[in-house]
């Protein structure tokens, strides 16, 4: 009993203590005790995303896709995800639907190997796994129009079209000449689209049969503002029942809610939902055992304007001006295997910003009320928000793991620059360490 005594007032100790950093000085270092008595923990899976764009350079050199692979080893990382067709709509595999990956913006490789392949054996030689990740809707990049959907006409009518400014409902703009959108993304509620995009991701899965997932990427409507067009207005029309007389009878002219905006928001989300759906049944007929992932903003509230709801079925808001009575049905956790859920914010703790749900405690700790475990929960945070911080880091990475059923890591090149390698294994270690 004395021992225990001391073992709690030593951890009482711990947890009032706290200190600055010298990264960051108004920043208080929440120290997490490690479990007293820990009974055996099975592992979680360690990811770390790979994106193409920001690493296209370093890794075109088998050398350092090797490197890196080891260095991850090393870390405590256990999967990568990566990408393997990004927004700009091109491939970064072996196909035989998309044109290979050459030239992004200022950047050119030639590669006479596959990137995908090479991914896998390194991993396979170090005991590891590779979830390939793909930008479901994004065909092309818009501040430099390159990709996919700028190469020829037969895109045209089935990109995302916007009311960008709803006092001009019938000016709407094509997603390809909007340079604010991170991708010139295809519009998910036509069906000959949702028929290529998984044509594509189908590819992925019948060519690699090592992967251990398929990751979806910006699987969704760019905005709330995205969605409208003479095909899409005509689909909704079937869905709902529901007359439209004007775009403002959605959005009004003033940028309010119009009286069939809940019908509309029901309808976009379904148009999602549908092809998750489709895209699951197609994975799985290819290949049982290989994992659907979906990563999305942790923060589900703000999801209806992108159509994503990724709650389960059981999840049922309240109605209201946005949430229709039968809104629970277009949610999709039970059509994934996992779900990395996006818990990017610079605060780490509630306690940083009171009243808010931004923080990664609060997202790692809540999801389960929407969830109601459909699916499982890797909690996964922005490393960029954190720059050379370490203790943040750390902790972000403690809290994600600790609270989740595993841990992923955005993404590498903002570990590489801030040299976050340290910070991640000790966050990894606090959750592990005997």
């Amino acid at each position: 009993m004395k021992k225990y005594s001391f073992l709690l007032i030593s951890v009482l100790i711990v947890l009032l203590a706290c200190s600055k950093t010298k990264n960051d000085p108004e920043y208080i270092e929440q120290e997490i005790p490690l479990d007293i008595e820990r009974d055996h923990v099975a592992a979680k899976p360690i990811q770390m995303w790979i994106d193409a764009h920001a690493n296209l350079s370093l890794f075109a050199d088998k050398a350092n896709i090797t490197a890196y692979m080891e260095k991850m080893k090393a870390t405590g990382f256990t999967e990568v995800y990566v990408d393997v067709k990004p927004g700009i709509g091109y491939a970064m595999y072996d196909s035989d639907i998309l044109p290979q990956l050459t030239k992004w913006d200022n950047i050119t490789i030639n590669r006479d190997w596959d990137y995908l392949a090479f991914w896998l054996e390194e991993a396979e030689r170090l005991d590891m796994s590779v979830i390939a990740s793909l930008s479901v809707m994004g065909y092309g990049y818009t501040k430099t129009k390159e990709g996919l959907v700028y190469d020829t006409n037969k895109w045209d009518g089935k990109t995302q079209l916007g009311m960008l400014d709803a006092s001009k409902p019938t000016v709407l703009t094509d997603i390809r000449n909007d340079r604010e959108a991170d991708g010139a993304m295809l519009n998910p509620a036509l069906p000959e689209v949702q028929e290529f995009v998984t044509s594509v991701i189908a590819e992925v899965a019948t060519k690699y049969p090592k992967l251990k997932g398929i990751a979806l990427d910006y699987c969704r409507w760019w905005s709330a503002d995205y969605g409208f067009g003479d095909a899409t207005i005509s689909a909704f029309k079937t869905y709902s029942g529901k007359s439209v007389n004007s775009n403002n009878d959605i959005i009004t002219s003033t940028g309010g809610i119009g009286p069939i905006y809940k019908d509309w928001i029901e309808f976009r989300s379904m148009s999602v939902t549908n092809l998750i759906t489709n895209i699951r049944t197609k994975v799985k007929a290819i290949n049982p055992k290989l994992e659907l992932h979906l990563w999305a903003s942790a923060d589900w509230a703000s999801r209806y304007g992108v159509g994503q709801n990724w709650a389960s079925k059981d999840y049922k808001p309240t109605p209201s001006s946005i949430y229709t009575d039968t809104y629970s049905k277009t949610g999709f956790a039970d059509q994934i295997d996992v779900f990395s859920l996006g818990a990017y914010t610079e605060n780490i703790y509630t306690s940083e910003n009171p009243g808010s749900v931004w923080s990664v405690e609060n997202f790692v700790t809540t999801y389960d009320k929407f969830i109601q475990k459909d699916c499982k929960v890797y909690g996964s945070f922005a490393s960029y928000a954190y720059g050379t911080n370490a203790a943040k880091v750390s902790d972000a990475v403690y809290l994600c793991l600790k609270n989740t059923e595993g841990l992923m890591t955005f993404e590498i090149s903002h570990v590489i620059n801030n040299n976050q390698w340290s910070a991640i294994k000790a966050g990894i270690d606090r959750v592990y360490k005997k």
